[in-house]
Order: structure tokens, then C-alpha cells, then sequence
């Protein structure tokens, strides 16, 4: 059923109420309506006027006076032009059917013979303006409501989409792949070492699957897993790597979207490199207790290109970057020349719900 039908049949029903109560009212007598027809199908008309006009009005000042801009003025304004469509229904219907259908005194007026049922008249006319400034703005309500919802629904979903993308690159084959094959070379060559680094290994990929239902973690938290995965590094690079960290306490619980540190310093070691005469070094700190920098000398790979793994490198950073948007205005920079490659996280110093 359209809307259109739905408001004739409500109006309808309720002008056929207001006509049985107003001579019910008067006389004490349920009208006959068979005998009465003409009058009921008129008020019928009118009613259905009134509504129309109303509804009209409403959607105007939907675009005029919107309510979440204005509600109070809105309801107001819209209870008090509501009122004046009944006022001036109620008058027209006086001076251009009623005056002449109904019996009034010699001596008196119609005003007079009928008070009691004009001042019910605009005492309903009051509660209804009121009533449907009332239902119209609880609809909008819940309409808000559920948009909001919706809109939570989503960003919900988008994050744990981005933190799945995120966990996905992190379990991929190739990094386990590449992770057994030093573990197997460890075993021969250095049992200490070998068992070092699975426990690294394991305290790596502990972190990754409890971290993943958490839309944040502290600094300090990512930092220990970034430790645990240097020193995997460094058993790998040895001398030939560097990691440097200054940060103050109270920075270290700040917060970050989990495996962000991880993933810029993975990318650090794919996209550089290493030999003996060229070290790499990454640096950890903070801009203006604004940012968490991370940065890294940029050494040139012989075999550089727009192949797979720099693709896979702008994606890293284009989930950083995505993941940020729902935690702050401020966007992630990228800093990068022909000796270093910059990163500034922005600081998020409030916890949202997980």
C-alpha cells in the first residue's frame, strides 16, 4: 500500500471518530450515519484537506528546518503552523457549511449556541498539532537512529576487514616459509640460536592472533612484539641491522591500531638491501608529542621494480593508512627522498571500545 492510500484511509478513519464524538457530544445521540451522510463525507473531506496540508508543510520544512539542525524551533514552529491549518479549516468549515446547516438562536450567534463544541474543537486541535510534531519527530528519531546504526554496522565491519587484510599478510605462506627455512639452517649451524629464534617466532604469532579482535593497542604492547621480531632479524642480518627507540613512557601508552609498527618495519627489511656495505637502520620516536615516526635509510635493491612485492608494500600502507581514518582526523604522512624513508603514525591518546 502506498503512503498516499495509507494517510486517506488513517485520515479517513479518524474524521469519521471527530464526527461521531462532536455530535455525540452535542446531542447525547449516536448519529445515524445513513441519515447523515452528506455531513460525515464532508468532514471526511476536510480532514483529508487538513492532512495533506499538514504533510506538506512537514516535508518543506524538512528541507527548510531540518531536525537535527533546529528541534526545538523546528517542533515549535511546526506545532504552531499545524494549529493554524486546524484553526482555519475549523473557521471555513463555520462560515461555509455549518452556519448554514445548523440551528442557532434568533438572539444569539453560532459562536455563542455552539462555545462548548468550538473550544473542543481547538482544545483537539491543540493536542493533535502537538501529537504529530511528537510522532513526526520520533520517527526522525528512530529513522536517525537507525542510519547511525547502519553507519556503525559498516565502519565495524570495514575495520575488521582491514584488521583481517592486515593478519592475512602478517600469516602469510611466504614469511613462514622464509621462517622455516632460517629455522632449518639455525639447527645445523647453531641449536641456541635455532631455539631463539622459534621462541621469537612463537611470541611473534602469539601477538599477531590475540591483538587481532583489538581495534587498538598501546605503543608499548607493539613495541615487545616488534622487539621479538628484530631479534628474529637480527639472528638473520646480525651486525648488519640497527633498531633505535626513544620514546618517553607516557608515549608508549598511547595507542595504534595493532601490527602497524610491524608491517612498516617488515617493510623496511623487504624493500632494502642489506649487505655489509650497506647497514640498515631504523629509527623509532616522536615529532612534537604529535607523531610516531618511523624511519629508515633507504638502501637501493639491484633488482628493484614495480613488481609483487612493491605492490604489496603500497597496500601495507594503504591499511595503515585506512585504519587510521577511524580513529583520527589526522592522516598518516609519508616522508621519502633517496636516503631515508619516513613514516608518522599520528598519536592516539584515547582507548575506543573494542
Amino acid at each position: 500500500m502506498s503512503g498516499k492510500w495509507r494517510n486517506i484511509i488513517i485520515n479517513t478513519i479518524l474524521a469519521i471518530a471527530l464526527y461521531i464524538y462532536f455530535v455525540y457530544s452535542e446531542s447525547s445521540i449516536v448519529p445515524d450515519i445513513s441519515e447523515n451522510l452528506l455531513s460525515l463525507l464532508l468532514t471526511i473531506i476536510l480532514i483529508n484537506i487538513s492532512g495533506f496540508i499538514i504533510l506538506f508543510i512537514s516535508r518543506r520544512l524538512n528541507k527548510i528546518m531540518p531536525w537535527n539542525k533546529q528541534i526545538t524551533v523546528r517542533f515549535f514552529s511546526e506545532t504552531g503552523i499545524i494549529l493554524a491549518v486546524f484553526l482555519i479549516i475549523g473557521i471555513a468549515a463555520i462560515k461555509l457549511w455549518l452556519e448554514h446547516t445548523l440551528p442557532v438562536s434568533e438572539e444569539s450567534s453560532f459562536f455563542i449556541d455552539y462555545r462548548d463544541a468550538i473550544i473542543k474543537y481547538m482544545i483537539i486541535s491543540v493536542v493533535g498539532a502537538n501529537i504529530f510534531s511528537i510522532i513526526n519527530f520520533s520517527v526522525f528519531s528512530f529513522n536517525q537512529y537507525s542510519v547511525v546504526r547502519i553507519a556503525a554496522m559498516k565502519l565495524d565491519k570495514e575495520q575488521k576487514s582491514l584488521q583481517f587484510d592486515s593478519l592475512k599478510n602478517q600469516l602469510s605462506p611466504h614469511y613462514l616459509f622464509n621462517s622455516l627455512n632460517t629455522i632449518s639452517a639455525l639447527i645445523y649451524k647453531d641449536t641456541g640460536l635455532a631455539e631463539t629464534f622459534i621462541r621469537n617466532l612463537t611470541k611473534t604469532y602469539n601477538y599477531i592472533l590475540n591483538t587481532n579482535k583489538h581495534r587498538l593497542v598501546t605503543v608499548n604492547d607493539e613495541l615487545t612484539v616488534i622487539h621479538s621480531y628484530f631479534s628474529m632479524q637480527k639472528i638473520k642480518y646480525e651486525n648488519l641491522i640497527d633498531l633505535k627507540i626513544d620514546l618517553t613512557p607516557e608515549i608508549k601508552n598511547t595507542f595504534i591500531p595493532p601490527l602497524c609498527l610491524q608491517i612498516l618495519l617488515e617493510n623496511s627489511f623487504k624493500h632494502n638491501g642489506v649487505s655489509d656495505e650497506n647497514h640498515l637502520t631504523i629509527k623509532i620516536f616522536t615529532e612534537n608529542n604529535e607523531y610516531l615516526v618511523v624511519s629508515n635509510n633507504i638502501i637501493q635493491k639491484q633488482d628493484y621494480s614495480d613488481n609483487q612485492d612493491n605492490k604489496s608494500y603500497k597496500m601495507g600502507l594503504e591499511n595503515i593508512s585506512k585504519r587510521y581514518k577511524y580513529f583520527t582526523d589526522k592522516n598518516i604522512i609519508i616522508d621519502a627522498d633517496d636516503n631515508s624513508f619516513i613514516v608518522k603514525l599520528p598519536l592516539i591518546l584515547k582507548k575506543q571500545k573494542n
